[in-house]
């Protein structure tokens, strides 16, 4: 579990975070994608959705 902002419900809220995640590129980085369920059975609207994590590394700061 994480707290996680609800595209849905339009709040943060306590959402599952999948472990597994995928590989892929977003705009030529590679970046982890992840799914994210804002469960029933935990008060939630049953929505899912994903998030994608960057490497600090890859920012230009």
């Amino acid at each position: 579990m994480g707290t996680k902002y609800c595209p849905v419900c339009k709040e943060v809220v306590d959402a599952k975070v999948l472990g597994r995640y995928s590989q892929v590129e977003f705009m030529g980085i590679p970046v982890k994608r992840r799914k994210i369920i804002h469960l029933e059975e935990d008060g939630g609207c049953g929505h899912e959705w994903y998030t994608v994590e960057i490497a600090e590394e890859v920012l230009e700061l």
